[in-house]
This record gives C-alpha cells, sequence and structure tokens, in this order.
C-alpha cells in the first residue's frame, strides 16, 4: 500500500464515523432521511425564530391540520395553554425514540394547562403504521399531519445540506402564542430541558 493511499483513509475514517453519529443525531423531511451535521445542531440547538418566522408562525395558528380520523383542528384550538409542537415521523429513529418522554410529558403537566402536539411527516398511505406507533408507544396527545403551511413557517431556516429542514424539532409555545424555546434534533439533556421550559412556561402563568 503506498503512504499515499494509507495517508487518504487515514483522513477518510474520521469523516466516515462522523457521518455516522449524524445520522443518529436527526433525520431529514425528505424520503429516506438525511443526516444533520452535529455542528448545526449545536448552533441550532438554542435558536429562536426569525421575525420572519415569527409572522408566519402566528398566521400558521389558523391553518387546519388534518387529523388521522380525517378531521381537522387548528394550532390556535390550544391558545391558553403552554404548547409542545413536535415534527416527527415513524421512518426517524430519534423522533421514535423521543415519544415515550413526551406522553409522559404529556400525562404530568396536561392537567396544569400543557398540550402536546405531535405533526408527522408520514405520508398518508403509511397511516397504519403511524396508528399502529401511536397504539405501541401509548401516545396520549393530539397527532395530524403536517403541511407545507406549517413546515415553512416553523421550519424555514434550518435546513441542512441536504436542503430540507432536519427532524425532530421541537417548539414551547407560550400560552400567549410566542416560541419560547426551539430544539433542534437529539441531544444530551435536551428532554430535561425541555421539561425545565414547560415548568417554567406553567408557572409564570399561574402567578
Amino acid at each position: 500500500m503506498s503512504k499515499q493511499t494509507h495517508s487518504v483513509k487515514q483522513t477518510a475514517l474520521p469523516i466516515v464515523l462522523s457521518a455516522l453519529v449524524a445520522l443518529l443525531q436527526a433525520c431529514s423531511t425528505a424520503a429516506p432521511p438525511q443526516p444533520m451535521s452535529e455542528s448545526m445542531a449545536a448552533a441550532s440547538a438554542d435558536s429562536k425564530p426569525s421575525d420572519v418566522n415569527e409572522r408566519a408562525i402566528k398566521d400558521a395558528f389558523d391553518v387546519p391540520i388534518a387529523r388521522l380520523d380525517g378531521g381537522t383542528f387548528k394550532l390556535a384550538d390550544f391558545q391558553g395553554k403552554v404548547l409542545v409542537l413536535d415534527f416527527w415521523a415513524t421512518y426517524c429513529p430519534p423522533c421514535v425514540k423521543q415519544a415515550p418522554a413526551l406522553a409522559k410529558l404529556n400525562e404530568r403537566y396536561r392537567d396544569r394547562g400543557l398540550a402536546v402536539v405531535g405533526l408527522t411527516s408520514d405520508e398518508k398511505s403509511d397511516q397504519p403504521k403511524v396508528e399502529e406507533f401511536i397504539k405501541k408507544v401509548g401516545i396520549n396527545y393530539t397527532i395530524g399531519y403536517d403541511n407545507n403551511w406549517l413546515s415553512t413557517a416553523f421550519l424555514k431556516g434550518t435546513e441542512d445540506a441536504t436542503g430540507s429542514p432536519p427532524i425532530p424539532q421541537l417548539f414551547v409555545i407560550s400560552r400567549d402564542g410566542r416560541v419560547v424555546e426551539h430544539l433542534i434534533g437529539e441531544r444530551p439533556g435536551g428532554l430535561e430541558a425541555l421539561e425545565k421550559v414547560v415548568n417554567e412556561q406553567l408557572a409564570s402563568a399561574s402567578r
């Protein structure tokens, strides 16, 4: 083996390992899932929406969202509650991993004014898979289908190298409709940080 070939292999190994780690961090909303880089996760985990996003998010509260049962609902239906909004999919391992924790969070705090809503980017044709997952995990919160309007409002500006916004993405929205926390991807301590923000919002609203 030549020194040049050996050098190339040594250089390529860290890149391959980084890619594998990133793949476990998050999935893209495109199919098949695309990885999100660790650097992007670190940089954007505590990001807040831009002014453009804030205006779009405000307008998106009245956008009809399709339920699995064929009905519709709106984010505006949860006005007055602290809302945790989860962009997820059954084909995204980090999304699947955090769903039981969100169900427990909803169970602990819904009587104090918390609402959890999951917006899946699964295709309508995959609804049996979504329903099976809901039963298996014991999801006890509202599930609807993501749509272009909501994705554009909430996820614009988070696109990775693939050109698609990654999932999971979690938003905490105050009782008056402001985004107070935004978490992207799977991060150590991420769900603990989420619960802390939820507690703070519920406590401040009760004062």
